[in-house]
C-alpha cells in the first residue's frame, strides 16, 4: 500500500437492492484483475464477500465486505454492501469509508424501492454516485428506457458512459462513450456527456457557448470528476455481472474519471469544517467493526488525512487516551494481510484495540473529531431471555459485541417491564444477529413480542381508607390512613401533600405513607403498570403510642391509595407513535386498510413519483408486529419510521382485555 499515492486510490461501495448483482459483479472484477483464479457464485456459496455461514445458507449478503486489488496503476478498495434494507447499518458502514457509491440496478427489475433507499443513503452521506445496470443479458431490455427511468426516479442528470452492444442473449459487451473525438459506435452520446461536464466550470462553459468548443480528454475527464463529486452528473454503466462483460470498461472509467480521495474533501469535522486529505497531521476514523473468530475485534479505519505508519501512536478523541496502531492490515473478504504504511484515502484495519468504537476519531496532529455518520433508528423489537439462565453473563457479553459491530442494533433492560429487549431495523435483522450470537457464543434465547410499557392514571377524584391492625402476641401493628386522590397535570408523576391537622398522624410517619404510595404506583393497581399523574392528599388518620411504626403506616398508606385509586375511574394510557410509511403506489389500498385495523388514524398522504407516503398516528401496541406485516404486504418494498408522540387513554374494550390478563400479587399483612 505504501507504493501508491492518494490520487491513485479509488474507494467504491456497491449498493442497491436484493438480487441486483453486487456480489457477482465483485467476483467478475476480481477475476478480471487477477485477484482470483476462478469466479465463485452466490448459489454455490463460494464468493469472496459472502463468507459467513449464514450468508452462504441464505444466498445473500448480511454484512458489508471489502476487497482490495491493484489494476492499471490504481489501488481499489471495493465494498459489497447488503441489498436488503434490513441490514442498512452495514451499508452505512461501507458508504462511510468511500468517496463513490455505485448503485447496482438489475435490468430485469428496474428501479426498486430498496434501490431508491440506497440512493438516498449515499446522497445524504455526501458521496459521489453512479449507477451500474447489471444483468444486461435480460430479454427485451431497453437501455434508453432504463436511462430515462433513472432520471425520472432520481431527479438528476443520469448519462450513459458506455452503451450495450446488443441485449438479451445477444449482449456482447459495451461500446465506450469517448471523452475525446473518436469513431466509437457510442460517439453520438459524447456531446451530451461533455455538455453536462462543462456546466461545472465557468471557463469551459464560456468556450462551449461562445466558440462551440468541447474539451477533450484528459481535461474532459477532470470536468467529469468535478461534476460527479458535485452531484450534477451521474454516470451510468452497463455490465453483465455474471460473465463480467462491461467490467473492464467500468474500471477504465473509474481510473480516468471517478473521484479519488484527493478530489475531495469528503469529510468534515464536528464544527462542519472540511478536513482535506493533505490537512495538518494524520486523522483516521473508525467506520466499521468486525469480530473475527481468530484475531478478535478488528476496527476498520479510513485514513482521512496524513499518513499512518505501523507503530504510530494516536490520541483517541473520545477518551483522550493514547492508542498504538501496532499492526496495519488491509482486508480482502475474510482474509487480511499486513502493511507498513497507509496514506490519506487508504482503508486499513487494526486488531485488538478493544476501546475503539464506530465513529471514533484518532489523531496525531490537531485534536479534532470527524463528524459522526448517522445510523437508522431501530424500528423492530423483541424481548429475549436465555434458555439457560446460567448464560446471563455470556449473553450480555455477546450482545455488547454485536452492538459494537452494528450500531443499527441495540439492547436494553426495560425498567417498566423488566424485559431484556433487543432492537433492530427489522425482524429479519434481529433474527440474523441472534443467530450470529448463538453460533459465536453457544447461547440460545427464547424470543417473544415485548410488552408495551403502558401507564395507569385516574380520571376523577375519590377518597381512600385503610385500617391496619395486627396482634400476634407482644407488640402489635397499628395504623389508619384517610386520604384523597385526584388527577394531576400530565407529566407530574406524584403530587403528594400532607393535609392532616391536630397531630392525627405524627409527622414522622408521613414519609412512610408517601413511601407506601410510591411503591404502589411502581407496582401498578389495575394492570401492573406504573401509575402516573396523581395528586394524593393525606387527610386524617389514627395511631397507637406503642403499636404504630413506619412499617404499619407504609402498608396502610399503600392500601389506602389502592382503595382510592380503584374508585377514581382508573384508566390505562398507551404510547402513540407518529408513523410514516413509504410504499410503491400499488400497495396503497392494502396499507391503509391494515392501518385502520390497527386503530391507526391517517393524518395525511404525500407522494414522490411512484412512492406513496402515508402519515398516521398508531398505538405502539399495534406496531409491534408491523415490521413483519409490512414486509409481507409489500413483498419487502415497504419502509416505515416511527417517533413517539404522546400517551392516550386506551379504549375501554381493550383496557378490559388487558386487565383480565393481569394477576396481581397480593400484599402480605
Amino acid at each position: 500500500m505504501s507504493k501508491h499515492g492518494t490520487a491513485d486510490i479509488r474507494n467504491i461501495a456497491l449498493i442497491g437492492g436484493p438480487h441486483s448483482g453486487k456480489t457477482t459483479l465483485v467476483e467478475s472484477i476480481l477475476l478480471l484483475t487477477g485477484s482470483i483464479g476462478r469466479a465463485g457464485s452466490v448459489g454455490d456459496g463460494n464468493t469472496v464477500c459472502d463468507f459467513e455461514p449464514e450468508e452462504k445458507e441464505k444466498g445473500h449478503s448480511l454484512r458489508s465486505a471489502m476487497v482490495h486489488f491493484d489494476h492499471k496503476g490504481r489501488t481499489y478498495h471495493l465494498f459489497d454492501a447488503p441489498g436488503y434494507p434490513d441490514f442498512v447499518g452495514e451499508a452505512v458502514c461501507a458508504v462511510a469509508g468511500v468517496e463513490t457509491t455505485l448503485l447496482c440496478v438489475n435490468a430485469a427489475q428496474g428501479v426498486t424501492f430498496p434501490a431508491r433507499k440506497a440512493w438516498d443513503l449515499a446522497g445524504n452521506m455526501g458521496r459521489a454516485r453512479g449507477i451500474v445496470v447489471t444483468h444486461c443479458d435480460t430479454t427485451e431490455f431497453d437501455p434508453a428506457e432504463m436511462v430515462a427511468s433513472m432520471t425520472e426516479a432520481f431527479g438528476t442528470r443520469c448519462l450513459a458512459v458506455n452503451w450495450p452492444k446488443g441485449t438479451g442473449d445477444k449482449f456482447e459487451g459495451v461500446d465506450v462513450v469517448p471523452l475525446g473525438p473518436g469513431d466509437s459506435p457510442a460517439a453520438g452520446l459524447r456531446s451530451a456527456l461533455i455538455e453536462a461536464a462543462v456546466e461545472i466550470d465557468e471557463d469551459a462553459m464560456t468556450k462551449f457557448l461562445e466558440e462551440d468548443i468541447l474539451p477533450e480528454a484528459p481535461e474532459a475527464a477532470k470536468l467529469l470528476t468535478r461534476s460527479i463529486v458535485a452531484g450534477e452528473l451521474v454516470p451510468v454503466f452497463f455490465v453483465n455481472a455474471l460473465d463480467g462483460k462491461g467490467a473492464e470498461e467500468l474500471l477504465e472509467f473509474a481510473k480516468t474519471a471517478l473521484p479519488s480521495p484527493a478530489d475531495g474533501p469528503f469529510f468534515k469535522d464536528e464544527e462542519d469544517a472540511d478536513i482535506a486529505p493533505d490537512a495538518e497531521g494524520a486523522t483516521v476514523v473508525v467506520h466499521k467493526i468486525l469480530i473475527d473468530a481468530f484475531v478478535g475485534k478488528l476496527a476498520m479505519l479510513r485514513v482521512v488525512s496524513g499518513e499512518v505508519n505501523a507503530g504510530d501512536t494516536f490520541k483517541l478523541h473520545r477518551t483522550s487516551k493514547n492508542e498504538k496502531l501496532a499492526h496495519l492490515q488491509v482486508m480482502h473478504g475474510k482474509e487480511h494481510s499486513e502493511v507498513g504504511k497507509a496514506v490519506a484515502g487508504d482503508l486499513i484495519a487494526v486488531a485488538k484495540l478493544e476501546d475503539l468504537e464506530i465513529n471514533d476519531t484518532l489523531t496525531n496532529g490537531p485534536d479534532r473529531a470527524v463528524a459522526p455518520f448517522a445510523f437508522p433508528k431501530p424500528m423492530a423489537a423483541r424481548a429475549i431471555e436465555p434458555k439457560n439462565h446460567a448464560d446471563d453473563i455470556k449473553l450480555s457479553t455477546a450482545l455488547r459485541k454485536t452492538a459494537s459491530e452494528d450500531p443499527a442494533f441495540s439492547f436494553e433492560r426495560d425498567e417498566n417491564t423488566g424485559e431484556l429487549v433487543v432492537h433492530g431495523t427489522s425482524i429479519m435483522h434481529i433474527e440474523a444477529l441472534l443467530k450470529r450470537i448463538k453460533e459465536r457464543s453457544s447461547v440460545e434465547v427464547d424470543v417473544k413480542i415485548p410488552r408495551v410499557a403502558l401507564k395507569e392514571t385516574i380520571t376523577g377524584p375519590a377518597d381512600g381508607h385503610h385500617r391496619h391492625k395486627k396482634q400476634t402476641g407482644g407488640r402489635g401493628q397499628f395504623a389508619e390512613v384517610f386520604l384523597s386522590v385526584e388527577p394531576a397535570e400530565r407529566g407530574t408523576g406524584l403530587d403528594f401533600r400532607d393535609e392532616t391537622v391536630g397531630g392525627s398522624v405524627p409527622k414522622q410517619f408521613i414519609p412512610a405513607i408517601e413511601k407506601g404510595v410510591r411503591e404502589s404506583m411502581t407496582q401498578g393497581i389495575i394492570a401492573g403498570y406504573t401509575v402516573v399523574d396523581v395528586c394524593v392528599k393525606v387527610k386524617d388518620g389514627k395511631f397507637h403510642d406503642v403499636d404504630s411504626d413506619e412499617a404499619s403506616f407504609k402498608l396502610a398508606g399503600a392500601r389506602a391509595f389502592r382503595d382510592g385509586f380503584q374508585k377514581a375511574r382508573p384508566v390505562l394510557l398507551e404510547p402513540l407513535l407518529d408513523l410514516q410509511v413509504a410504499v410503491p403506489s400499488r400497495f396503497m389500498g392494502a396499507i391503509t386498510s391494515d392501518m385502520t385495523g390497527r386503530r391507526g388514524q391517517i393524518s395525511g398522504m404525500d407522494s414522490m413519483g411512484d412512492i406513496q407516503i402515508i402519515n398516521a398516528r398508531v398505538p405502539q401496541r399495534e406496531v409491534l408486529t408491523y415490521p413483519t406485516v409490512l414486509h409481507s404486504l409489500t413483498s419487502g418494498e415497504g419502509h416505515y419510521a416511527a417517533e413517539f408522540h404522546d400517551y392516550e387513554v386506551v379504549p375501554a374494550n381493550v383496557q378490559q382485555e388487558i386487565m383480565a390478563e393481569y394477576k396481581p400479587k397480593e400484599d402480605e399483612d
